[in-house]
């Protein structure tokens, strides 16, 4: 049986509207999730023989693993397409994006579907591929860009404000609380999005808000959960801004013996494991797998002249353990 999860993604294909659990927040996906799925033959026709370059943020996480498998699936719908994917092997490596980005170009493919990572540095390379005639659309992280045919992507700021509203409306923190936010990569604009979505609630409750970066690693969130508990023994909630950082704080929180509400983003498999067994008390889930499909999907349809949305809205839903079941 599909999951939950598996059916919401289809519907947002639909253009339909996710349905909201009776825990959970939900953000549905825009009306342009429809138009995001190329139109058949004519989409076939225009991709035939060309190259879709897809260049994500790192290769190797579970998360950028989805999306690269909702890729795969829109690659099967245009079988005389060649659809590439690539990532650096960390999202910290900048360089490496940039390199790739590059040789995107002096290959000439057809168009680039990437999530670009770190602040802007990426964005001249970017420059030239549209220079040189080559569509730009641009997935999971919005940026200020002006080539850019599209967006496809979580609107980040409704999931970390889905996060910070828990916090402080079920977690029940008040004025003078301190809760900790652990992010990605300083610069990026998708934690950049989903660090203020969460603090515009908990700061408007009068909640102290620390910040710290832990650049999306385990282990780094483990090590900035095990300082800040150090000199705030009473911490009464973590949002972390992936669950990577989510899991590395609860294990911090384990070995402190404290028993602390943390929140997630991704709801990747071992964070909805961990959810299930009682660990992370939640995760906003979004839907990679979909950001990849239509990533692509939309290149195609520019590739045949087809008009496309400018914004293509995904979704979310806050996963707790009361609807943790409708996403294994």
């Amino acid at each position: 049986m599909k999951s939950k999860r598996t059916m919401a993604a289809g519907l947002a294909a639909l253009g339909l509207v996710l349905a909201a659990c009776s825990s959970g927040a939900t953000t549905a996906p825009s009306s342009a999730a429809a138009s995001a799925a190329a139109s058949g033959a004519a989409g076939a026709a225009a991709c035939q023989g060309k190259t879709i370059a897809v260049i994500v943020k790192a290769g190797t996480s579970t998360y950028w693993k989805t999306v690269g498998s909702g890729v795969d699936d829109a690659k099967a719908e245009f079988p005389g397409c060649t659809v590439t994917f690539e990532g650096p092997d960390a999202e910290t490596n900048v360089t490496a994006q940039i390199a790739e980005v590059e040789a995107a170009v002096a290959k000439k493919v057809a168009a680039i579907v990437i999530a670009v990572t770190g602040a802007d540095q990426v964005l001249p390379s970017l420059q030239k591929a549209a220079d040189a005639g080559i569509p730009i659309i641009l997935i999971d992280t919005n940026k200020d860009f002006t080539p850019k045919k599209a967006f496809v992507g979580t609107d980040n700021a409704a999931g970390g404000k889905a996060a910070g509203d828990y916090i402080v409306k079920t977690v029940g923190v008040k004025a003078g609380d301190t809760v900790l936010i652990i992010r990605g990569q300083a610069g990026d604009a998708v934690h950049n999005l989903r660090e203020q979505g969460a603090t515009d609630p908990l700061k408007a409750a009068g909640v102290t808000v620390i910040v710290q970066p832990a650049d999306s690693d385990r282990a780094k969130g483990q090590a900035v959960m095990e300082n800040v508990l150090q000199a705030n023994p009473n911490l009464k909630a973590v949002f972390a801004t992936n669950d990577e950082m989510a899991l590395g704080a609860l294990k911090a929180a384990q070995q402190a013996n404290k028993t602390i509400p943390i929140i997630g983003f991704d709801a990747n498999p071992d964070a909805i494991a961990s959810i299930e067994a009682g660990g992370l008390t939640g995760s906003i889930a979004q839907f990679p797998k979909k950001i990849g499909q239509f990533g692509v999907e939309t290149a195609v349809k520019i590739l045949a002249g087809e008009s496309v949305d400018a914004n293509v809205n995904t979704g979310v839903e806050l996963v707790t353990k009361d609807n943790v079941a409708n996403f294994k």
